[in-house]
């Protein structure tokens, strides 16, 4: 069987038919991950990492995500080629979303509300993420910040310093509020 057969497989094993694919890259302390998570259909990324999804052959486990066909980079310049791997996402940095594709529209929308963008500069270790967080219209940042969820969402990210595979900007990126050290406007 070769890699991307196995890799199939186990999406298979985890009804791969019922959910879509995003490619993802997570920045941890110890390296950097990237390939594939699934989300439902018409789930957002952001709510998958902080609320999962459960069907009756899959259940995401709160503590970790699941990723296919998963290529790791090391801080010490090794690589691994993983099938699958499940990373915990207390080790998580963030996760910038690398689709191209946005999620079909969901039959049964909530009503969208205005948000206003507050130009952020978020300090991580090892890393300086600048963009946008967008909070209700009556918020300030740090009522933004202090939502309970465990990640919070950025967009129009650049890094300082840029990613060692020379990404420098995503358009969105999922953050570990665990992980901040500091963010100011």
């Amino acid at each position: 069987m070769t890699t991307s057969d196995s890799s199939n497989e186990t999406l298979n094993n985890y009804d791969g038919r019922h959910f879509r694919r995003v490619r993802v890259l997570i920045y941890t302390t110890s390296g950097i991950f990237s390939g594939f998570t699934l989300c439902q259909p018409q789930q957002r990324l952001l709510d998958a990492l902080n609320k999962g999804f459960h069907t009756s052959k899959l259940q995401t486990s709160p503590d970790f995500l699941p990723l296919f066909e998963v290529n790791y980079s090391q801080n010490n310049n090794s690589n691994l080629h993983m099938d699958t791997a499940y990373v915990r996402k207390n080790s998580i940095l963030f996760v910038g979303e690398q689709n191209d594709v946005t999620p079909e529209s969901p039959t049964h929308m909530h009503p969208l509300r205005r948000k206003k963008p507050l130009q952020a500069t978020i300090n991580l270790p090892h890393i300086v993420l600048t963009g946008n967080m967008h909070s209700e219209m009556w918020e300030e940042m740090q009522d933004a910040l202090n939502h309970t969820d465990q990640f919070i969402p950025l967009t129009d990210v650049d890094f300082d310093p840029p990613l060692e595979s020379g990404i420098d900007r995503l358009s969105f990126v999922a953050i570990n509020k665990d992980h901040i050290i500091y963010v100011g406007k």
